[in-house]
């Protein structure tokens, strides 16, 4: 009886053993999906516009940061060199996705991994670049939208022609150590040509562009206008730009609306926190098991003109009213 009661007494602990095994498995919570997010500009306390709109997107496609997915975050605070490490970062921890905010963000993720899926925001023709194959079949392991922000250059130089109908010389101030700005000049040299206006090359270079020099050399050239090339070391310094350009009386168009919010007259170019927003869209699709080479490459849908009436002002400039009903911002 004793024996029969200690081999029961041992088949009930290894069932209870084993169901407590499986009542273990079963609690325990699934694994949170990770996507690497690097904020190009801005103090690392500084809330970005571009993960406000990214993380809003999550939440309309039912993911919130923090409870079933996390968004890691790293703040390059417009330091270019800052960003190819914490993309090998990122490779290091195995997050699920890598967001391309930038061409130093997306070559570096490119060079450092073919098997983590890449969502890029592309600001210039991404096939161009060599990101994908093609914009229907990315193949690889990049995917996104390109805004194509230097392939609207003429639209701009158009815009501030009607604001400066007499406008016959324009400066470019651009990062001459970036890929994006240097595509950039091309694109504004071309468009200048088209334009007939004279133009100016305008380089600053990083860790400490002399922006004083910089504008000076660009007033000392007569130029009617400043186009500023958009990328994130000059988002660490556009309030210094506007503040000098406006110091030289000098109008400006650049091609982001954060530049107008720093002091700019103008701005055009795609609505950066829509593309944000949909770039979610890839990320949740990717983490449902798509791959992102079946994934097509998407443009913009909205573009956007920003005027800061409030400089127009101070610089003596009459916008027109056929400018006016255009913009989709105005600052007074």
């Amino acid at each position: 009886m004793n024996y029969r009661r200690r081999i029961g007494n041992r088949i009930a602990f290894c069932v209870a053993l084993l169901l407590s095994f499986d009542l273990a498995y079963g609690q325990q919570p699934p694994k949170v999906p990770r996507v690497g997010f690097i904020i190009s500009s801005g103090a690392s306390n500084a809330q970005s516009p571009q993960l406000t709109a990214f993380r809003q997107g999550l939440q309309e496609l039912g993911y919130v940061d923090g409870k079933n997915i996390l968004i890691e975050r790293r703040y390059a605070e417009g330091q270019l060199d800052r960003m190819t490490p914490f993309v090998n970062e990122f490779v290091q921890q195995k997050v699920d996705v890598i967001m391309g905010v930038n061409n130093v963000v997306i070559r570096a993720a490119k060079d450092a991994t073919k098997t983590i899926p890449i969502v890029m925001i592309s600001s210039v023709d991404p096939v161009a670049a060599g990101y994908v194959d093609s914009f229907a079949h990315p193949g690889g392991n990049v995917t996104g939208l390109a805004w194509l922000n230097r392939d609207i250059s003429s639209k701009r130089v158009e815009l501030l022609k009607q604001v400066l109908p007499k406008m016959s010389r324009i400066a470019v101030l651009w990062d001459g150590n970036a890929p994006g700005p240097a595509i950039a000049f091309k694109e504004y040299t071309a468009a200048a040509q088209g334009f007939k206006l004279d133009l100016r090359s305008i380089e600053i270079k990083a860790p400490n562009p002399n922006l004083e020099r910089a504008i000076q050399t660009a007033k000392n050239a007569r130029v009617d206008a400043l186009f500023v090339v958009s990328n994130p070391l000059m988002g660490q310094y556009s309030k210094q730009v506007f503040d000098l350009a406006l110091k030289h009386r000098m109008p400006s168009m650049t091609e982001e609306i954060r530049y107008v919010d720093a002091g700019g007259l103008m701005s055009y170019g795609a609505h950066l926190a829509d593309l944000y927003r949909r770039a979610a869209g890839y990320v949740v699709e990717i983490l449902k098991a798509a791959k992102p080479g079946d994934l097509a490459v998407k443009l913009p849908e909205k573009f956007e003109l920003s005027v800061n009436l409030k400089t127009a002002r101070q610089l003596d400039i009459n916008i027109p009213q056929q400018v006016l009903i255009q913009a989709d911002k105005i600052i007074q």
